[in-house]
């Protein structure tokens, strides 16, 4: 699968949001690939330690995800079918866990979830062209 990838590095010494992402509602071929740092400098994540994404989103539903951890230095996720469902900020974080429970750190970063312009379920997909009267029927969803 392709993949739309968000390469980006979170702080393990900063509490507050340190990265905000837009993807559109319902996307799921989404890769965020997440490195560490401490205090500016790289962090090695230490081995048997398990890395889970922890989100709110904006109707106040959880989420909780695994991620994979590559070479003790990146944290890996791909989103689902939950994660962009709901139009809105998805308030983030990464936690480390060691020991099963023990949490090591939880940087945080928000998700912004953006309504499609077009619904899929609004255009004819079966034809690759549109009629006149299609494409006004599509400029008048455009500008509402």
């Amino acid at each position: 699968m392709n993949f739309s990838t968000y390469r980006f590095t979170l702080d393990l010494q900063r509490h507050q949001s340190q990265m905000s992402i837009a993807v559109s509602r319902y996307d799921t071929a989404v890769r965020l690939c997440i490195s560490l740092t401490d205090g500016g400098n790289p962090y090695i994540i230490e081995d048997g330690c398990i890395a889970v994404l922890w989100g709110k989103k904006a109707n106040d539903s959880p989420i909780s995800h695994n991620c994979i951890i590559e070479s003790n230095t990146r944290i890996v996720y791909d989103f689902n079918e939950s994660t962009a469902d709901e139009p809105g900020i998805v308030n983030c974080q990464i936690r480390l866990y060691k020991d099963g429970n023990e949490i090591i750190t939880a940087p945080k970063f928000i998700i912004v979830v953006d309504e499609r312009i077009v619904k899929d379920e609004d255009i004819d997909l079966k034809s690759e062209e549109f009629t006149k009267d299609e494409l006004s029927s599509l400029e008048n969803l455009l500008i509402q």
